[in-house]
């Protein structure tokens, strides 16, 4: 079905784009066709095992083949890449791959290719969802459609970003952040302990370090010392997030519950300093599985923060979920869409 839909991507009406998410392990490549009205539509899409492909050229040309993608159709690419980003080239972090946009132009005669930080994907990725690909926390009193927007992420570590309407342009531009790497601000004595308990093995405490994978994995070690309940089995972050939903262990479950509180504070956090009327959104790999513990208001509560004297500001920032698991990938069809 691939190869027959394949056939039909180089029409002489419409324009051809990539769009790719690559990961250490995998790479997810997609073909794109735009339209004269600027409607796009989806023509090939392929998952491909980094440790088959000594190298990302080598990829790009099995996209071409299994695609049978015209090679003078392509106009423009966009690939985003967990990792540093600098003009348009990043040497990947955990495997041997440099994706290097000018060299890929040349060797497949692409007249732009992008390359994009992950996370700034998801900042882009954001203007591509659809209303069934979220869920809304909080609606916001202060909403506005050309407002800033507050993006973060949990997952193998804590990303963030904001996007900015640029009225010249008359889009959104992303600007990314290193704001996981701020200190962690505690609330109320679990909070506190749990600081102490990171400056004491870690030497200090970053919001990442108890906002992500393995976050959720340290809050649950610490409890385990601070509950007296040494005996539980040491888990990973599926496993205490598994073991919270199931409810077969509270250790677990007080993990989490303290990782959600965290995690809608630094939401907050985030959205205070851009004003985020145009909305924050919560992505990353482990909220959308939380979604069960998540609706029963504990992320929210943690947002909101009634006690505080701004607690009216932080109800005007919609709060959102992003259940998209390919929002990275939206983000670079986004990304590669404006070089069209």
């Amino acid at each position: 079905a691939a190869r027959a839909e394949a056939k039909e991507i180089a029409s002489a009406d419409k324009t051809t784009f990539f769009a790719g998410d690559i990961g250490g392990t995998n790479a997810r490549l997609q073909v794109w066709q735009v339209d004269a009205s600027g409607a796009s539509s989806l023509k090939f899409e392929k998952t491909y095992s980094t440790s088959d492909h000594p190298t990302f050229e080598s990829c790009v040309a099995d996209l071409y083949k299994d695609s049978e993608v015209d090679k003078a159709s392509v106009s423009a690419a966009c690939f985003a890449v967990a990792g540093p980003v600098a003009d348009d080239r990043c040497a990947m972090t955990n495997i041997e791959w440099v994706v290097d946009g000018p060299k890929l132009s040349e060797a497949f005669e692409i007249k732009t290719v992008k390359v994009i930080n992950d996370f700034a994907a998801v900042g882009y990725g954001v203007l591509d969802l659809s209303d069934d690909e979220i869920v809304t926390l909080n609606p916001g009193t202060a909403a506005d459609a050309r407002g800033p927007v507050a993006v973060l992420g949990p997952g193998t570590g804590l990303g963030e970003a904001m996007l900015f309407w640029n009225n010249e342009k008359a889009e959104y531009d992303v600007v990314p952040s290193e704001g996981s790497h701020a200190d962690f601000a505690p609330r109320g004595e679990t909070q506190r302990a749990l600081l102490a308990f990171c400056e004491e093995t870690l030497g200090e405490c970053e919001i990442e370090q108890v906002c992500c994978g393995s976050g959720v994995v340290r809050i649950y070690e610490f409890l385990k010392a601070h509950r007296g309940a040494a005996d539980k089995p040491e888990l990973d972050p599926a496993g205490v997030t598994t073991a919270a939903l199931d409810g077969t262990c509270p250790v677990a479950k007080e993990a989490v519950d303290v990782f959600l509180a965290i995690l809608g504070a630094e939401a907050a956090n985030l959205a205070l300093k851009c004003l985020a009327t145009g909305g924050v959104y919560i992505g990353g790999g482990i909220p959308p599985r939380l979604m069960a513990i998540i609706e029963k208001g504990g992320l929210l509560e943690g947002y909101l923060h009634k006690a505080c004297r701004y607690t009216g500001v932080r109800e005007g920032f919609p709060l959102h979920i992003i259940l998209n698991d390919k929002i990275g990938l939206a983000g670079a069809k986004v990304y590669a869409m404006r070089q069209l």
